[in-house]
């Protein structure tokens, strides 16, 4: 071989092994997976508690999930705060009338950010999912929040 041939075959070979470094490895006949992300995109005050709607996207389909926490931070010093007997609902449902479910729960918060999950399913991508979290305690009324999403596909 002569010095120009050598000197091409190293530079394909260095081309080649950067563009395996570049290219993610995927096994024949496997699908690469998007890790799933959660999204908190609604929040409110309801019966003077902090709630948040969250929600998670996967090759599956779409979870929601709800939180109470408090309001604001606690003040140095303050004395422990009562349990609190909280009714929380988080419903969801495919644009079109398909019902992804409803879960109710009664809750006992202190200061401790509560969850409530369980809603959510298999959804056909390009769908608008909308759902709602509602909460009440010491006899307010609920305020709920909702949030709608779109499934990629």
């Amino acid at each position: 071989m002569t010095r120009t041939m050598l000197t091409t075959a190293a530079a394909t070979g260095a081309f080649a092994l950067a563009l395996a470094a570049a290219t993610p490895a995927v096994a024949a006949g496997t699908v690469a997976t998007v890790t799933a992300v959660e999204v908190c995109d609604a929040s409110g005050l309801q019966s003077g508690l902090w709630t948040k709607l969250c929600h998670t996207v996967t090759e599956d389909g779409i979870q929601f999930t709800g939180r109470v926490g408090l309001a604001g931070p606690r003040s140095p010093g303050s004395p422990p705060l009562p349990t609190k007997l909280v009714d929380a609902t988080l419903t969801a449902a495919v644009e079109g009338g398909e019902s992804l479910g409803t879960v109710q729960q009664f809750l006992s918060f202190r200061a401790t950010t509560l969850q409530v999950a369980g809603v959510g399913g298999a959804v056909p991508c390009g769908s608008t999912v909308t759902a709602s979290f509602s909460v009440s305690a010491d006899g307010w009324y609920t305020a709920p929040i909702s949030t709608s999403v779109v499934v990629p596909c």
